[in-house]
């Protein structure tokens, strides 16, 4: 059906061990809810491994203390904010290309949209029920968006998207990034971190806007 509304791609590159990628997405959320009678956003994720050596099996994490807490204060709230519970419930610190290729499978396989999902749900599981994504519990969260848990524990066994996305997450860091999360707004840089809602709102805005001047 045709729209007049403003088309916009929001790219985001992120690692799922970034707790402030999961509180960018959801302000990102909550900017295309407050602005959904203007723009159709589309929004894709894209691989970055803020610790590109991490063991498979990850690393143990100090236990919690009321003088080291897992989750800062400063977190909890930012958190609670938007409606996340960070708790600091898994003991290892993460390997996360499994997750980035199972991310990868869904976006060809399935679209953006399913994609997104997939990103929600293994966010939530990695910081707040505390499942490390290992095969078994990346495949459990492929399968309650629509992934077939079987093919998924095949795909992610096999290994043949490791490389395709340790490739695209070295050019990201070649690229310029070295902070995540970072948002490219209709193929343009707009800014990194866990912005404010109207952060979202007026880069929709002004990057739109560029667009349509260009004619695109």
């Amino acid at each position: 059906m045709p729209t007049n509304k403003k088309q916009v791609q929001v790219d985001v590159v992120s690692d799922i061990m970034c707790p402030w990628c999961w509180v960018g997405k959801r302000k990102l959320e909550s900017a295309i809810r407050q602005s959904a009678g203007e723009y159709e956003v589309s929004v894709q994720w894209h691989p970055f491994l803020l610790r590109p050596d991490m063991p498979r099996e990850g690393t143990l994490k100090a236990p919690a203390t009321p003088d080291n807490p897992r989750v800062g204060m400063r977190l909890k709230q930012a958190g609670q904010s938007v409606g996340i519970d960070f708790t600091g419930k898994c003991d290892r610190a993460p390997n996360t290309l499994l997750a980035h290729c199972l991310m990868k499978y869904a976006l060809d396989s399935k679209g953006a949209h399913v994609q997104n999902k997939l990103q929600e749900a293994i966010f939530r599981g990695y910081f707040t029920d505390g499942l490390y994504p290992d095969v078994g519990n990346l495949a459990t969260l492929g399968a309650e968006v629509g992934l077939d848990h079987e093919e998924v524990r095949r795909v992610l066994a096999s290994g043949k998207l490791e490389e395709v996305v340790m490739k695209e997450a070295r050019g990201h860091a070649r690229s310029g990034v070295s902070g995540v999360p970072f948002f490219f707004i209709n193929g343009k840089p707009a800014f990194s971190g866990a912005q404010d809602v109207d952060s979202f709102v007026n880069a929709f805005e002004q990057l739109a806007l560029e667009s349509t001047d260009r004619g695109g």
